[in-house]
């Protein structure tokens, strides 16, 4: 038995923790510590109790704040009504360390990326990374516009300070904004692993498909015709038969190359997509 000095409602408390044996990190592979706590609180404020245990047991949380760390509740905490008073609710909970996520960058292909912001979720024994994250450097631009040129490619991925152990990842949903320097904040997700544990990923990007792909066809193609047409105009202040044949013939349906495909994925609102 040990003591957790762990914070509840509003307060710092010393708790006997009996320790549990403990989960392998899907993030680190690291032991997180857990351990088995018992909570006498009065009956007038276990609605705020539970409150807080509730909110602690979400990914998200906010989780208990402790002088070790935070700490998630897992699910299967019970109550019983009363001890020796009855005036008094007993909680019995079990609780895991939170593991602090804060890479110092993220190397794709050995390309370094400074992240804004992180977080990582596992579902289904999937890992994904989803980060945001500014590229200046042109030659840094140009090396990610090329991995994001091949979607189902994977790439060597490590997460600095949190694993030097290269992941297989390929790209998910990925948009970008122009910030106000001109350069390209970009919010990217990585998925790992193969075959069948991408088959959820793979249902959510054929959502919409294929009229997404075929309004981006036609929109593109409009684009440039209208382009040419007025590049036309301005050089010569004629339009002449064949070159309204050739305008014509560019507003043809056609794939997109790959940079009008990249303007598609551009957003004026980069933050409603970090949620």
């Amino acid at each position: 038995m040990k003591t957790l000095d762990i914070q509840l409602l509003g307060a710092p408390r010393a708790l006997a923790a009996a320790p549990l044996r403990p989960d392998t990190s899907p993030h680190t592979g690291r032991a997180l510590r857990r351990f088995a706590l018992e909570l006498h609180v009065p009956d007038e404020r276990h609605e705020e109790l539970e409150a807080e245990l509730h909110a602690a047991a979400t990914p998200e949380g906010p989780h208990l704040p402790g002088s070790q760390g935070n700490w998630r509740v897992l699910d299967g905490w019970s109550t019983v009504s009363t001890g020796h008073r009855r005036e008094i609710r007993i909680y019995r909970i079990q609780v895991e360390e939170v593991e602090v996520l804060d890479p110092s960058a993220v190397e794709i292909d050995g390309l370094p990326l400074r992240p804004r912001g992180y977080r990582e979720h596992v579902e289904a024994g999937t890992l994904t990374v989803t980060l945001v994250a500014d590229v200046r450097d042109e030659d840094d631009a140009q090396r990610l516009e090329e991995s994001l040129a091949h979607p189902d490619a994977f790439h060597d991925v490590v997460r600095r300070g949190i694993s030097d152990t290269p992941l297989r990842m390929r790209f998910g949903r990925c948009v970008w904004q122009r910030a106000q320097d001109g350069t390209r904040r970009h919010h990217l997700e990585l998925i790992a692993g193969k075959g069948g544990q991408e088959a959820g990923h793979r249902a959510r990007d054929l959502a919409g498909q294929p009229l997404l792909a075929r309004t981006a066809e036609r929109t593109m193609a409009t684009s440039r015709a209208l382009a040419d047409l007025l590049q036309e105009l301005h050089a010569r202040g004629v339009l002449d038969e064949p070159r309204l044949r050739a305008i014509e013939a560019a507003a043809t349906p056609r794939p997109p190359t790959r940079e009008e495909t990249r303007e598609l994925t551009r957003t004026d609102r980069l933050s409603d997509y970090w949620r």
